[in-house]
């Protein structure tokens, strides 16, 4: 049976000539009002949950295009409009404040990091998960993120947004811990540092006090560590970067049940698409040339659909920043990151979050 198709809206940043209703801020404020947004806000409470980013980072999305959102939010005469995210620190060194965008900012947390609600997941490795409440008690979610790689599930958008940038840092550790596992036997070590010089990634290292440890963001899989490793001190075992992907799945899943059909929309920004997630706090070169801006009510298929939009044959000579460089797979994200993008897509399919069916409709 033919699954329906949701529709994703599009808002090219390629203009077809220098005419500034062509530009993409212009075709981004048509395509808002082609969602049924200012028709589900009014007297409600509306949540915009961004990745504000950090550290020397600017690569996030432009204070601009927020304030767009909020703009056109306020014009659907809500109860209450605020911008999001589990850390605000570094919002003011990217612009973002009630003065430029034009909402006031709210720790998805609370501000002391604690004002959380504790949900069922119904998945064994994390049968509950602790979501920021002043997210879940919203009655509106504009989802909007910013669509780049990521070294632990490939690809980051509108999934990553809500599952990340919805909890509290101890359930982002409890996400990751999903990854995989190492085995390092310590009275076989010698500390000679070959598995360091090795790893191409810089992945591991050793504590101060002398133990092994795998950044697993930033590993690949694979296994220089262990193979130059002369005391078979090192193993990997249980590589399971896919439970860490249905763990982005299974969290977002939860914040979606938190709202009323037709209360969420996703939006997603292809521009400044990095080979690494706002969170490292610096920014590298984009990969291809800035695509524009996806929307739709259904986070899987747009999530989906960015990911076809992200081309391997765009790849901007020079962008990829060493030690990477292109390996084996079918996308790009795929091609640096050696784990599949589509995996969120596929999972958040598989438990009900949406389709990944889309028709895409362009927004002139």
């Amino acid at each position: 049976m033919k699954k329906k198709a949701s529709d994703v809206l599009f808002a090219s940043a390629i203009p077809e000539r220098l005419d500034r209703d062509l530009t993409l801020p212009a075709r981004f404020t048509r395509l808002l009002d082609r969602l049924p947004i200012q028709k589900r806000v009014k007297g409600k409470s509306v949540a915009i949950k961004m990745h504000v980013g950090g550290g020397i980072g600017y690569s996030t999305i432009h204070p601009l295009f927020v304030k767009l959102v909020v703009d056109h939010v306020m014009k659907g005469g809500p109860r209450d409009v605020f911008v999001t995210d589990g850390d605000l620190g570094g919002a003011p060194a990217r612009g973002y404040a009630k003065e430029t965008v034009g909402a006031r900012l709210a720790p998805a947390c609370g501000n002391d990091g604690k004002d959380v609600v504790s949900l069922k997941t119904g998945w064994k490795p994390m049968d509950n998960v602790l979501v920021g409440k002043p997210i879940v008690d919203a009655d509106v979610l504009i989802n909007l993120s910013h669509v780049k790689g990521h070294g632990a599930c490939g690809f980051g958008g509108a999934c990553k947004n809500l599952a990340m940038g919805c909890v509290p840092p101890g359930e982002r550790g409890r996400m990751h811990a999903q990854e995989g596992k190492l085995e390092w036997v310590k009275d076989k070590c010698t500390h000679c540092k070959k598995c360091i010089e090795e790893c191409e990634m810089k992945a591991n290292h050793f504590t101060d006090s002398g133990e092994y440890e795998i950044f697993w963001h930033n590993c690949k899989g694979c296994l220089h560590c262990m193979l130059a490793c002369p005391k078979k001190a090192i193993r990997i075992v249980d590589r399971k970067f896919a439970l860490f992907q249905e763990g982005l799945a299974r969290v977002t899943k939860l914040v979606l049940d938190s709202f009323e059909p037709g209360n969420v929309f996703n939006i997603n920004v292809l521009m400044n698409i990095t080979i690494f997630c706002d969170c490292w706090g610096f920014t590298t070169p984009a990969l291809v040339p800035d695509v524009g801006i996806m929307a739709s009510e259904d986070l899987v298929a747009v999530d989906h659909a960015s990911l076809d939009a992200i081309d391997v044959k765009n790849l901007i000579p020079g962008s990829i920043t060493p030690p990477y460089k292109l390996g084996k797979g079918k996308h790009l994200f795929e091609r640096l990151h050696a784990k599949d993008p589509y995996m969120q897509v596929k999972l958040l399919e598989k438990i009900g979050a949406g389709s990944s069916a889309y028709k895409l409709v362009p927004v002139k």
